[in-house]
């Protein structure tokens, strides 16, 4: 599909400013956590109670001008499930809906990075047309089409991502442990 190339985080966090409804500290600290934690910069808006889902949601929609699919109102076919492995589902987020021919569609995650996009259709071999959706509802979605895959595992990834982020820069370590040894050197 062409002009998915402009789906971007930076893109949104332009158009999310330009809205107002989110302040443009709140969206520095999202995209710089997302380069730091790997964590979609939609999902940390979210879960920092910056905006709800469904408002980011409408804003990707009218944005991008993608169609949105509440994956609790579609029944996702075994062969686009299958399309894709679990493991890259569950990372991304992603529930593919049906496959048409050499097409693939597939609900985001509110929203998910070109390269992404990408590679699903390069693992596919598919064409890919993405849907914007909800996290929440991809991910309940994904353990009810995979309910052997392990939820603990989930929140451990997620808890080791966050904790990537101490929210110290290396500078701030780097003068830390300056000032450790000089307090080593007074005898303190």
């Amino acid at each position: 599909m062409k002009g998915l190339e402009r789906i971007t985080s930076v893109r949104l966090a332009e158009a999310l400013a330009q809205t107002g409804q989110i302040s443009n500290e709140q969206i520095s600290d999202a995209l710089y956590k997302q380069d730091n934690t790997g964590i979609p910069f939609v999902e940390i808006l979210v879960d920092q109670g910056a905006i709800a889902e469904w408002d980011l949601a409408k804003i990707v929609v009218q944005h991008y001008q993608l169609p949105f699919l509440s994956i609790k109102e579609a029944e996702p076919t075994k062969e686009a499930v299958e399309s894709l492995p679990e493991d890259f589902l569950f990372e991304n987020r992603i529930v593919p809906v049906e496959l048409f021919g050499d097409a693939l569609t597939l609900t985001m995650p509110i929203l998910i990075p070109y390269k992404v996009l990408e590679q699903a259709g390069h693992l596919a071999k598919k064409k890919v047309f993405p849907l914007v959706g909800l996290f929440s509802e991809n991910l309940e979605t994904l353990f009810e089409l995979f309910p052997d895959h392990d939820r603990e595992a989930e929140e451990v990834r997620k808890k080791k991502l966050l904790h990537q982020d101490s929210g110290e820069s290396e500078w701030e370590n780097i003068f830390d442990m300056g000032d450790q040894e000089v307090l080593k050197g007074l005898g303190e």
